[in-house]
């Protein structure tokens, strides 16, 4: 009986890890769309777009299957402070920074939550810094570094990676905020308005600063902002709240150090990016430090 629950937790321990690693993927995904998409729309209004599709399609989704709509009265506030985070600020700063600078660099900077995460959720959550926690901390801050050194000794200046530090701030934040919401709260409502709510403010700032431009619809522009809305929003946000009520957000965030090295490296493939001995050695460095969190959660005894 012992065996066959140690075998499950196992099971669901690995199962965890891999969506996870499916997760990566699509946030690294993510930045390549969205500097591509930027030939076709404002980013502002890009990154509305991307919120208000992604919420309405959830809001779809509860309506088909029958389930409550509207959120508790008490939830708003948790509701509020994930759109303001999540959305406003990390939408923002995630579509305004690729313009300013590579989709790789806007992929490393803008996924700092695992140097983020684990230091707000000891200070927040009272989550422990394990040994593999600090060892992943250390060795993908430091690949981060050089990851995105030569972009800030680059001509484009600091606006870029700035921006992209910001989008990782919010990002960091939002996960603290969703661990400690109340656990019965419903995550698909919590995802959808949270991602309506939070894009308002970006259609607001679009409509006074990007008035004078317009969005070319086409099937390329679509095709997109439907992968960016859909599994790159709805479902990615809906499956990572899951995930952190589920597991210890510290060690889970680790796994986002391989959001730079993938985004680098399809920087490189698709916009043809160069990728230099410092970014190399950072992303050794970043998959040293994914390979001591990876064990650590495998061995784990947690459920």
């Amino acid at each position: 009986m012992q065996a066959s629950v140690q075998s499950t937790r196992q099971a669901g321990r690995v199962r965890r890890l891999l969506i996870v690693l499916g997760l990566t993927l699509v946030y690294a995904l993510c930045f390549v769309a969205i500097k591509d998409g930027l030939a076709f729309a404002p980013p502002l209004r890009f990154a509305a777009l991307r919120g208000l599709v992604g919420g309405a399609a959830l809001l779809g989704l509860l309506v088909a299957s029958r389930r409550t709509l509207m959120p508790p009265r008490d939830s708003w506030p948790w509701i509020t402070a994930l759109a303001a985070t999540a959305t406003t600020i990390a939408f923002g700063a995630m579509f305004l920074s690729p313009g300013r600078t590579g989709a790789g660099v806007a992929a490393v900077l803008g996924n700092l939550q695992p140097v983020l995460v684990p230091a707000l959720a000891a200070t927040f959550l009272g989550e422990r810094m394990s040994g593999g926690k600090w060892t992943a901390l250390l060795l993908g801050l430091a690949g981060g570094i050089l990851i995105a050194a030569p972009a800030f000794a680059g001509p484009a200046g600091v606006d870029g990676p700035l921006l992209a530090l910001a989008a990782s701030l919010g990002l960091a934040a939002s996960s603290i905020i969703a661990k400690r919401m109340q656990p019965q709260l419903d995550v698909l409502q919590l995802t959808a308005w949270q991602l309506v709510a939070g894009s308002l403010p970006l259609l607001l700032v679009s409509a006074i600063t990007e008035a004078g431009v317009a969005i070319a619809w086409n099937s390329n522009f679509l095709g997109l902002l439907l992968f960016l809305a859909l599994p790159g929003t709805a479902i990615a946000n809906a499956v990572w709240y899951w995930l952190i009520r589920q597991g210890d957000v510290g060690r889970l965030s680790m796994f986002f150090f391989l959001v730079p090295v993938l985004g680098l490296l399809l920087g490189a493939t698709v916009f043809a990016e160069p990728i230099g001995l410092l970014e190399g050695i950072g992303v050794g460095l970043t998959l040293a430090g994914i390979g001591a969190v990876a064990r650590e959660a495998l061995a784990a005894q947690e459920p």
